[in-house]
This record gives structure tokens, C-alpha cells and sequence, in this order.
């Protein structure tokens, strides 16, 4: 059987490997020039920059990829643990560290609030329940029929699943600093703590459970392992190829996939497809007449994630006080997530995460200053689109926060500094309205309500990645292809070959 894939993006390489684990033939197609999507590698004046993601989490979903193929992912890329997990500053001076060690994040709690530090234990015992149910059992579920939904309704409810994450560190944790810093995990998918089902507090025992990494090297480290992990069992790629058609026969059976190369156009027949990228553009792909009412009625009503302002900078002076994974708090919650998730201008004072590699992987270390990145939560391009006139002023004040809360002395130092913003996501990875994360992870865009991982009306067409079940960020898109990986061996019984005993790898082990 042949399969393509389009896109390759975690999730799309993921789905490509388990195919091909499987004994189908496959052919990926890679609209830029390079892989990893979202976590794609930049380079700027001769120095290389993870273009997205760069925290790791279930490392075991990344694990089992090697393991379908008898290998071992340690011997390929390392993964090195952070510690602390993140920093936390907030405006009036004050810190928090998110740290592996229960007791530990106990104590760093009762900095500043010890009622909050004694009621941790609680919130760390349903965040696993959350966890065990939200993500152990229905995180690579099928949700492509709504019976599976109301087969969940009662977990949720039970769970607190209709209510806000940031309602629920309510009942947990009095002080404000406290509820951010328990409840900031969504926006790491692209979604509002003010609205984002209490569900996601499932993160926070995910992290718990299996640790945060960083690839050595750089997340673009484990991209490169995962294309040449695919290369040597057989999976082609093609790259500078835009997949713009499908064909279908008489009964609505994918067939073929066209493509574009260059200035010519091509056609590759195949049995069954994987749509890596977002899935509106998939839709739109298919056709209207291809579409089903549910997913037409998805397609109006979608409500994006939020933008993304990125600079990426080098220094010529050290800041070895910096810890890895710092997020700069503005003193306003709220009211800036209401600006970023529905606001029309950028806001004025933006909360911000601060990326410095060197802190956890020496490897990477320079000999004449270091290399940063900083990430700003910004409105879509469909409530901002003004980054011509807007950008140098934003960028301003993005590093002015960071000259003064973090990096002292930053504007002197500043070798160079290269931004994308919202446009970018949508030129360059062709992310309706520029979103980060493409759809927003609120309640009545979950399981069933998601865009679904097979097509509704082209049965062998199926979805992966950050728009659809069970959501954004790599442990949610790695996971999405065992979801298609399930449906596949469903709708094809007899023809795929039996999972090896080496993918059920023990969560939380590092093979």
C-alpha cells in the first residue's frame, strides 16, 4: 500500500514512521525547503536557532518511534534535563521555580504563599487523575464519531472538565502569583488560561511525570534524527513540493495527491493520505463538495490560537544567572490575555518567554557571547495585521522588558536580532491568520468538536497535528499519529503488520 504524508512537522513524521513501521511505502511531501515545520532551524549570521519548540516532554512518544524500528532514540539524539523546568518572574520582583522535585515545589510555593504550599499535594493528586484519564485514555482515543464523545462526557464532568484552568487553580491557590504559574500551561499550546478547559491541567502531571528536556544541540537535533530514522527504513521525502489537490473516485476514495515542484505540477497515485499541516488548509484543500456538514459548519466557526512575536538575538556578554526557560510576567494577567486573544492592537507591556540553550546544553555554548531567543504571545492577523508600521516599536519594547527585568545592560550588547511575527506562520507554514498553534484548545474545539483525525466523507484521508485531536504541543502532535495509526489499522485489517513488542515502550522510561 502507498501512503502520503504532507508535512513534517513532529506530528507528520511521527504519522510517516508509524506508516511505514506498519509496511506501507510512503512519500512525504514538505512545502519549505527544510523539515521540523513549526520546529524548523533558522540561521542567522552564521549561527543556527531552533525555530519553535524547545521543550520536551513524554520523551517516551519519542522513544517508541525508534523502538518501531528496533532501534534506541539515546543513541541517535541525547535528551538532557532542565532543571529547574522554568522560571517564573513577576513584576514586583518576586520568582517562582517550576522544579522536578515534589517537595521541592512545595518549598519554592511557600515563598510565597505557605497556605498555597500546603494545598499543593492536592492539586498535584487531581492534576494526575487528569492526567490519567485526559491523556492515558482518551489522549490517542478516536473521536471521529460523537458517540465517543458522550462515551467521555461523564469523565469530564467528573473532572471539572467544563470549567476554566484558571477557575479551577482557584480552588487550589489564593495567591494570584501562584494560579499563574499552575495555570500558564495552555498558553504552551496556544490556548487562553481564562478559557481553556481545566482539562489541561493534565500538563503539569505530564511534566511531572516524565520530566522537561532539551535535545541536545537543539530541538532541530531530533527533527534531523527522526527524517534520517525514516530515511534509512525507506520513507522518501520530497521538499519544495506544495501539496494543492486531491483526487477522488466515484465513491469519494482518495486516489491521488498533486503537487506542486518549481513551475510544474505533478501527481502521485496512492491508497491512503496523512494531512500534516493545519487542517483548514486540508479542508479547503479537499473541496466544499468533499466536505461534510460538520465540517463545513467547523471551517465558519474555528477560533484560532494566538500569534506569535519571536526574536531571535545574540549577546557579546554572558548572563550566566539566566535559567533556561524564563517567562517574564507583565503585571497585568487577565486583562493582557483578553488583549491577546481578542484584542486589536499588540499589547503594551507583553508577557514574555525567554529561551537561553546554554543554560542546560554546554554544547552550545560560543566564545564570544551567547544566543537567545524571546517569545512574545501576540493577537492573530485576523484582530492585528499591522506589522509593517508596528513591528520596530514592538521590538523596542520587547527588549527594553528584557533590559530591565533580565538581561542588564542588553542594549549595549546587543550583537543582532532577527524577528518573525504572525506573517511568517502564515507565508512560511501556511497557518490561517498567522496562529502559533493553529486552533485555539477551548472546550467546544475538544475530541469530537476538534477537527477530526480522518476525513468524514474521503475515509482514507486522514489528519494529524496541532489542529486536531488531542491537540498542540509535541507530546499532543506526536501523539495525534497514534491516532491515525489506530484508525489505519482499523479501516485496513489484514494489511498492516502487527505492532512490534519494542513500540510499547513504559512511560517515562528512557530506552
Amino acid at each position: 500500500m502507498k501512503a502520503v504524508v504532507v508535512g513534517t512537522g513532529a506530528g507528520a513524521l511521527a504519522s510517516a514512521l508509524r506508516l511505514r513501521a506498519m509496511g506501507l511505502d510512503v512519500d512525504v511531501f514538505e512545502a519549505c525547503p527544510d523539515p521540523g515545520g513549526r520546529a524548523r532551524t533558522f540561521n542567522f549570521h552564521g549561527h543556527s536557532f531552533d525555530a519553535g519548540p524547545t521543550v520536551i516532554t513524554a520523551p517516551w512518544l519519542f522513544d517508541e518511534l525508534f523502538a518501531l524500528f528496533g532501534e534506541r532514540r539515546p543513541e541517535h539524539v541525547e535528551f538532557l534535563p532542565c532543571d529547574p523546568w522554568y522560571r517564573l518572574s513577576y513584576s514586583d520582583g518576586s520568582s517562582l521555580d517550576l522544579v522536578p522535585d515534589p517537595a521541592r515545589q512545595k518549598d519554592e510555593i511557600s515563598r510565597l504563599c505557605p497556605a498555597d504550599a500546603y494545598f499543593y499535594p492536592s492539586f498535584l493528586k487531581h492534576s494526575e487523575e487528569l492526567y490519567r484519564v485526559g491523556y492515558e485514555q482518551l489522549g490517542a482515543a478516536d473521536f471521529t464519531s460523537f458517540w465517543s464523545m458522550i462515551k467521555a462526557a461523564p469523565h469530564l464532568v467528573r473532572l471539572g472538565g467544563f470549567t476554566s484552568l484558571w477557575r479551577h487553580t482557584a480552588k487550589y491557590f489564593r495567591d494570584p502569583r501562584v494560579r499563574q504559574a499552575f495555570s500558564l500551561q495552555p498558553l504552551l499550546v496556544g490556548g487562553n488560561p481564562l478559557n481553556t478547559t481545566a482539562i489541561y491541567g493534565l500538563i503539569h502531571a505530564m511534566e511531572r511525570k516524565g520530566g522537561i528536556w532539551f535535545a541536545k544541540g537543539g530541538t532541530s537535533k531530533l527533527i534531523e534524527a527522526l527524517v534520517s530514522l525514516a530515511k534509512r527504513h525507506g520513507v522518501r521525502f520530497h521538499f519544495d513540493s506544495t501539496v494543492n489537490g486531491f483526487e477522488t473516485d466515484s465513491i469519494k476514495r482518495l486516489v491521488a495527491v498533486r503537487y506542486r515542484h518549481g513551475d510544474a505540477q505533478y501527481s502521485i497515485p496512492c491508497d491512503l493520505g496523512v494531512w500534516g499541516g493545519d487542517p483548514q488548509v486540508g479542508y479547503s484543500t479537499l473541496g466544499s463538495e468533499r466536505l461534510s456538514l460538520f465540517e463545513k459548519m467547523r471551517l465558519k466557526t474555528v477560533a484560532s490560537s494566538m500569534g506569535l512575536y519571536v526574536l531571535y538575538f545574540k549577546t557579546s556578554r554572558r548572563y550566566p544567572d539566566v535559567k533556561h526557560h524564563t517567562i517574564v510576567l507583565s503585571e497585568r494577567w487577565e486583562s493582557l490575555l483578553k488583549e491577546i486573544f481578542g484584542g486589536k492592537k499588540l499589547p503594551p507591556d507583553p508577557s514574555l518567554y525567554l529561551h537561553r540553550p546554554v543554560a542546560t546544553d554546554p554544547s552550545v555554548a560560543l566564545d564570544d557571547g551567547e544566543l537567545f531567543y524571546v517569545l512574545a504571545p501576540v493577537p492573530h492577523l485576523g484582530n492585528f495585521s499591522s506589522w509593517e508600521t508596528a513591528e520596530g516599536a514592538f521590538r523596542a519594547k520587547v527588549l527594553s522588558i528584557l533590559e530591565e527585568r533580565m538581561l542588564p545592560g542588553l542594549s549595549d550588547s546587543l550583537v543582532f536580532a532577527e524577528a518573525v511575527d504572525p506573517r511568517y506562520f502564515k507565508k512560511a507554514l501556511l497557518s490561517p491568520l498567522g496562529a502559533g498553534f493553529s486552533i485555539a484548545p477551548t472546550l467546544s474545539q475538544s475530541a469530537w468538536f476538534r477537527f477530526h483525525n480522518r476525513a468524514d466523507k474521503v475515509k482514507n484521508l486522514y489528519f494529524c497535528g496541532a489542529g486536531v485531536h488531542p491537540g498542540g504541543g509535541l507530546p499532543g502532535v506526536v501523539t495525534s499519529a497514534k491516532v491515525v495509526e489506530s484508525l489505519v489499522r482499523r479501516d485496513y485489517p489484514g494489511v498492516c503488520i502487527p505492532p512490534r513488542v519494542e513500540d510499547r515502550v513504559p512511560q517515562g522510561a528512557l530506552a
